[in-house]
This record gives structure tokens, C-alpha cells and sequence, in this order.
């Protein structure tokens, strides 16, 4: 039952009896959005094929009277077509802040352009054909209501421009025009199939990336309650105790100040009692839920570069609090072990900062290299870490990429940020 509330939204309870509102409705939002700019895209494409179709059939099939209305008509078309490609490719996606009336727009001009070419043209077979052209632009669509009323409106269309073509009409007779319309809609109840087909592909698209996102998050929250209690057992266990004997060791050094054991094991102690602190550290950062995540990496590349000997450089501009800062904070802690234990480098430097509501991640080195072939060589020898923090990258929605450098390991992480 739990699938069902996430892929269909609505309220469900939590072990408290409290009332729980599900997201999957902003996630159907999100995923629609994101398929209607791809249909929005590969449909401004189309519509510039259909623009140099429009040009052969005036010259092929009509007559030379009939060129000067169809050439307005057609350079118009042409310089909507151009704005609609620079509109769906432009890097700010601007009709994704006026909601769906752009794509809606080009759609309905595309109906009103292709049947005014047909009433333009006395002998309107091509003219015609390329109105058949106009179902495949709407099935293009992932809203099958808007679909649904544009392809009427496209059948009314194409139903005057045969009834208005008396030539058409004498030639091939009521019967033939009748089943050209037929077919006409036809294809226009194929596109509204094809539509509702994709809609239900959103859905379910949604559905699948709100249960990934919930399952994420159980998993986080399981992974830091868990380290959340060994970072504690530590802290209240073998920590304390060393400190204990440390402190013993102390007293006992006063009573023989020359003894070099004594020296030895205050040093061993010291020692221990630092990498326990890391450990706890570095399981469970109390940083990072008190003053935040660019503070929680700071303090990581110290411990790193105190630990290692490698100097770990670091540049860090992210004032903001977020769900996804333990996985960043994974991500960085595991990044940095590796360097630690297997580049070989003499020099690192971590960059953190935010862009276009996303969170960038930057984790460099001048070692010996890595990239995704030799992360999946060690998982398939069993060393899971950077793999599974990658996993949850892309479950969070980002990307984890190893960039090409000419020397050491660039990785570069991106996740946008959770409203």
C-alpha cells in the first residue's frame, strides 16, 4: 500500500498517527515539466520540416496567382517556427515559467497556420498532406486534455479545408472526401492514443522517482542513525577510557619523569585518542547539524591534511542548510579517503558552492589517477563506498562525473537542491 501512496499521491500516516502529505504531486509536476520541454523541443524541430515542406508544396502544386498570399503566410510561419526553436533551446527555459501556455501557443498556430495554407490554395492536395503532418506535432504532447480539444479543433480545420475546395470536391467525389476526413481523424485519434500513452509514462515516471527519493531517504536516515550510534559508542566507550589511562599515564609520568616507556605510551595514547576522535567525527559530525555543511567539509579537509600530510586546499561558498548536505558530506569524506589511501598525491583541494539552485562539488588531486573504469574494477573487488555514494547521487537527481585532467583525478558532483 505504501507504492500506491507514492505513486498516487494523497495522505497517508505516520508510526505517530499523524497525518502525512505525499510529494508526489510536485514530483508529477516536476517529471511533466521535464518531458513536455523534451516534446516542446523535438516539436520546434519538426515544425521547421514542416516549414520546408510548406515551401515545395507552393511550388509544386499551386498556382504562380496564389504564391504572394502563401509566401506571407509561410514567412511568418517561418519566423514563429524560429523563435519557438530559440525559445525551446534557450538555457533559461522560459516557458517553463509561464506554465503551459507556450507549447499550447506554437501548437494552436500551428493548426490555425497549416489550414490557412489549405484554404490558400485552390489545388490543395499537397497542402493537404501536409496537414496530416499536424497530429504528429500534437502527439508530441503529454497533457491529453489540451490534446484532446487542439485535435478537434484540427479535425474542424481540416474538415473546411476540404468542404471549401469546390475543385477537390467535384474531382474525387463526397464519398472519397469523406473518407479522407475519416482518415484525417483517424490519425488524430492515433496522436490522442499516442498522448495518452505518454501521459501515463509520466505518471509512472513520477510515481518510480518519488519512491526513489522516499527509499533514499530512509536509507540516509537509517545510515545516520546508525552511524549516529557508533559514533557515540566510541565517543562514550573506548574514547573515554583511553583518555582515563592517558591521564593515569600522566600522573605516572610526574613520578618517573626520565622513563622513555612512560614517553612511548603517553604518545600511543595521544595518538589513538586523535584518530577515535576523526572516527567519531567523521561518522556523525556534530558541525554539520550545528552550523552546517561548508563548516563539516572545512574541518574534514583539516583532519585530512593533518592526518595524511597532503595539503588539502579549500574553497568553500554555501551558506544554506539542505536536505541533501549528509549526502554531499558522504560524498566528500569518501572522496577524500581515497585520496588519502590510494593517489599517491602530494596536493588536494575541495571546492563547494552553489549554482542555479544546484549544489556544485569539486574534488581534486595531482595523484596517479582514477576514473570510472578502475571504480568499477575495486566494486568489483569489493570495494562498495564511492560506488554506493554515487547511487545515491543519481537517486537524489544529480550527477557524479570524472572530468578529463592531464594529471590526477577530478571529480565533479552536481545535486540539485530540495525545496
Amino acid at each position: 500500500m505504501r507504492f500506491f501512496a507514492v505513486c498516487f499521491g494523497g495522505a497517508r500516516t505516520d508510526e505517530y498517527g499523524d497525518r502525512v502529505i505525499d510529494t508526489s504531486d510536485a514530483e508529477l509536476q516536476r517529471v511533466r515539466r521535464v518531458q513536455q520541454l523534451r516534446s516542446y523541443r523535438i516539436a520546434s524541430v519538426v515544425r521547421i520540416g514542416v516549414v520546408g515542406l510548406m515551401v515545395a508544396a507552393m511550388i509544386i502544386g499551386t498556382k504562380r496567382s496564389e504564391w504572394p498570399q502563401q509566401s506571407i503566410l509561410i514567412v511568418v510561419y517561418a519566423f514563429i517556427a524560429l523563435c519557438a526553436v530559440s525559445l525551446a533551446f534557450s538555457p533559461f527555459h522560459q516557458w517553463v515559467t509561464l506554465g503551459q501556455l507556450e507549447p499550447f501557443a506554437f501548437t494552436v498556430i500551428d493548426v490555425v497556420a497549416l489550414t490557412v495554407f489549405q484554404l490558400l490554395s485552390t489545388n490543395g492536395i499537397y497542402p493537404l498532406l501536409i496537414m496530416t503532418l499536424l497530429p504528429i506535432l500534437l502527439g508530441l504532447d503529454v497533457d491529453s486534455r489540451r490534446a484532446a480539444v487542439v485535435l478537434i479543433f484540427s479535425m474542424v480545420g481540416f474538415a473546411i479545408a476540404v468542404l471549401q475546395d469546390p475543385e477537390m470536391i467535384d474531382d474525387i467525389g463526397w464519398f472519397e472526401a469523406s473518407f479522407r476526413f475519416v482518415l484525417y481523424g483517424f490519425l488524430c485519434a492515433t496522436a490522442f492514443v499516442a498522448v495518452r500513452i505518454a501521459e501515463r509514462h509520466v505518471r509512472s515516471m513520477a510515481g518510480l522517482s518519488a519512491l526513489r527519493e522516499e527509499l533514499l531517504a530512509q536509507t540516509m536516515t537509517a545510515s545516520d542513525v546508525m552511524q549516529r550510534r557508533i559514533s557515540e559508542t566510541i565517543h562514550d566507550g573506548p574514547l573515554q577510557d583511553i583518555l582515563v589511562v592517558r591521564q593515569e599515564m600522566v600522573e605516572l609520568k610526574a613520578a618517573f619523569p626520565d622513563d622513555e616507556r612512560v614517553e612511548r605510551a603517553l604518545a600511543g595514547l595521544h595518538a589513538a585518542s586523535q584518530s577515535l576522535r576523526q572516527a567519531t567525527f567523521e561518522l556523525h559530525p556534530a558541525v554539520l547539524e550545528q552550523v552546517g555543511l561548508g563548516a563539516a567539509v572545512q574541518q574534514l579537509a583539516i583532519y585530512t591534511a593533518e592526518r595524511s600530510g597532503i595539503d588539502v586546499s579549500t574553497d568553500i561558498d554555501y551558506g544554506v542548510r539542505n536536505e541533501i548536505d549528509p549526502i554531499l558530506f558522504g560524498v566528500v569524506r569518501e572522496l577524500l579517503s581515497n585520496v588519502v589511501h590510494h593517489s599517491r598525491a602530494k596536493h588536494a583541494s575541495v571546492t563547494l558552492g552553489v549554482t542555479d539552485h544546484t549544489c556544485v562539488l569539486n574534488v581534486s588531486d595531482d595523484g596517479v589517477g582514477f576514473d570510472s573504469e578502475t571504480m568499477a574494477r575495486r566494486l568489483g573487488e569489493g570495494h562498495i563506498g564511492l560506488a554506493s555514494h554515487r547511487t545515491r547521487v543519481d537517486a537524489a537527481g544529480g550527477t557524479f562525473v570524472f572530468l578529463d585532467v592531464a594529471e590526477g583525478t577530478h571529480i565533479c558532483v552536481e545535486i540539485p537542491l530540495k525545496q
